[in-house]
Formats: C-alpha cells, sequence, structure tokens
C-alpha cells in the first residue's frame, strides 16, 4: 500500500497463527552475540554492564557503550538517537574487525570520525584488542580458531583477509550451540511442546494454552545453557507470547 512516497508493507508475521487453543511464544538469546565478545575478551567493564542489565540495576549495554563513545550527545540514558544505533552498529563492526573506512560507510560518517570512533572503542575496552591480537596469531601460527565448547575451524584461504571472518565465527557459532542445545533439550524433553521455527537466537514454538503454566518454567530451564568459559556465562533469555499470531507477540515475564 503507498502512502505519498512511502511504501507500507504489510507484518507477514501475523500470517502465522498458533492452532486452535494453543499460544505461540517466540523465544530469544537477549544479546548474544555482543556478551559472548565480552567474555571471549574478558573485557570486565563488558561483562560487568552486561551483568548489571541482567539484574535490572542498569541500562542496555548499547546505552551504555552510546555514552562511552558520545559522551553527552547520547543523553543521560545513552537512548538519543542516532547515537544508540550509531554505537550498536559501530561497537557490532568494530568488534568483528571493521576497518576505518569499511566502518564510516556503515555509519555514514567521515572516515576521521569512524577512526576516531574505533580509537575512542579500543582506549575504553583494550581487552577487545587483545582478543583481536590473539586470534589473528591463532591464524598465523595454527590457521584456527576454537570456541568456548571446544569447536574448531580451521581455514586454508590465504590469512590477508581472514581475521574478520574469524572473529565473527567464534561468537556466531558460540550462539547457534546455545540455542541448538535448547531446541534438543526442548524436543526430547517436553513432547507437549511444539517447536515451529528455529533462527541463530531464536526460537518460536507453541503449546495448549492450558499447559502454558507448567510448560513455561520448564522451557525456561532448556534455555539456561552455561557456556564454559573459567568466568562461566548464561545469555538471558527474552520471552514473548500471542494467542492470536506471530505478529501479534508481545514481551512477557518469565516470573509471571
Amino acid at each position: 500500500m503507498s502512502l505519498g512516497s512511502h511504501i507500507v508493507l504489510p507484518n507477514v508475521r501475523k500470517f502465522f497463527k498458533p492452532d486452535p487453543g494453543y499460544i505461540l511464544f517466540d523465544v530469544d538469546l537477549a544479546g548474544a552475540d555482543a556478551q559472548i565478545v565480552a567474555w571471549e575478551a574478558n573485557d570486565e567493564p563488558l561483562k560487568n554492564a552486561f551483568r548489571a542489565h541482567a539484574a535490572g540495576k542498569g541500562p542496555k549495554v548499547h546505552c551504555v557503550n552510546a555514552i562511552s563513545i558520545y559522551g553527552n550527545l547520547a543523553g543521560p540514558d545513552g537512548k538519543t538517537d542516532p547515537y544508540y544505533s550509531r554505537a550498536k552498529a559501530g561497537v557490532h563492526a568494530t568488534n568483528y574487525g571493521a576497518k576505518a573506512r569499511t566502518l564510516s560507510a556503515a555509519l555514514a560518517c567521515s572516515l576521521h570520525d569512524a577512526q576516531r570512533f574505533q580509537d575512542k572503542w579500543f582506549s575504553e575496552h583494550p581487552a577487545i584488542a587483545e582478543w583481536h591480537e590473539r586470534t589473528l596469531y591463532n591464524l598465523t601460527r595454527y590457521r584456527q580458531v576454537r570456541n568456548a565448547f571446544g569447536f574448531v575451524r580451521t581455514y586454508f584461504d590465504r590469512l590477508d583477509n581472514l581475521l574478520p571472518e574469524a572473529l565473527a565465527w567464534v561468537p556466531q557459532s558460540t550462539v547457534a550451540i546455545i540455542i541448538d542445545t535448547a531446541y534438543n533439550r526442548i524436543t526430547e524433553t517436553l513432547p507437549d511442546v511444539d517447536i515451529l521455527l528455529q533462527v541463530h537466537d531464536s526460537l518460536v514454538g507453541q503449546c495448549r494454552i492450558s499447559e502454558w503454566p507448567r510448560l513455561k518454567p520448564r522451557i525456561r530451564e532448556c534455555l539456561h545453557v552455561v557456556v564454559p568459559y573459567d568466568d562461566p556465562l548464561v545469555v538471558p533469555t527474552g520471552l514473548q507470547t500471542s494467542t492470536l499470531s506471530w505478529g501479534d507477540v508481545k514481551g512477557e515475564s518469565w516470573d509471571s
């Protein structure tokens, strides 16, 4: 449907409805990739920011990062756009090895501003730069990277441009293992739950409305997957539900 120069697209998720008498749930790993980067790098300030937010005692880590990089421009809560969005996108790209020129294009800013962004980030979080150096060393010497679960990826291509790919593989593969583990636990132990869809860091499923109070805490238990770092990590999960459609899901507390 066209409204002037704008095109309004339908919410296609509304086409996906639970069976009659069923409730649809959508669970996702909140900020999983960014948390795994923090734990891989053993970046204590980032880890503390994630812990504080999970405990309800601090803002999202992207708000913390926005304030750190942009100062007062990001507002007292770090949510003033475009600074929140730029911080989120810029930190993610920088963590995964993007150079200043790539970051400049991604953030639609000058090369100077992109370089200043990265210099600020690495000065605030030197552990991230050290993680990059360790990863590059492993690539150069062994042509391998390893995640916390012990899975290894070996590279046979030229090493020139492999660092961003290797940096991304570690958190992305770890997230995949977490969500796959949860998926297997649910399908093996909860026959009354139908898993309908698995995405990178989320699961969509359904169960009978009458069974939801009983199954909800058990689904949460299945999602409690420990990543075996020296400082063990459990990525928090968000929950949304609806009896109407996937497009109508709303946030629901695990404790209610």
